[in-house]
């Protein structure tokens, strides 16, 4: 039977574990899932709205392996948007925002793989 207790470790460039994103209106890549159906990755996402001055609330849209949801995140705040997650089978995560280039809106990823079990 799998441990579920221990996760598998991988390098820095297999996972985006410890990587900032800055948003922007262009879906970039979060994570790019296993590829296969043995393991699963377990996904946590955060988001940090510091925008300088008065600030307002931005939205911020995940893409979960084609399937899309959206959160407002508001000044000065750090959400966590998707809390240990399962995801497989090659899926992609995407992450933009409605704010454009000039946000200073940042996602922190972080990634443990499981075996499936």
């Amino acid at each position: 039977m799998a441990n579920l207790n221990e996760a598998k470790l991988f390098g820095a460039s297999s996972l985006p574990n410890g990587k900032l994103l800055t948003l922007s209106s262009t879906p970039q890549t979060v994570h790019v899932s296993v590829n296969n159906t043995n393991e699963w990755d377990i996904v946590t996402i955060e988001v940090a709205n510091g925008a300088g001055g008065a600030g307002s609330a931005h939205e911020v849209t995940i893409n979960w392996g084609g399937t899309d949801f959206a959160i407002a995140v508001a000044h000065n705040t750090t959400v966590t948007i998707v809390d240990r997650w399962r995801i497989n089978s090659g899926l992609e995560i995407k992450a933009s925002t409605t704010a454009g280039a000039a946000s200073n809106l940042k996602l922190y990823c972080h990634v443990d793989r499981y075996p499936a079990g």
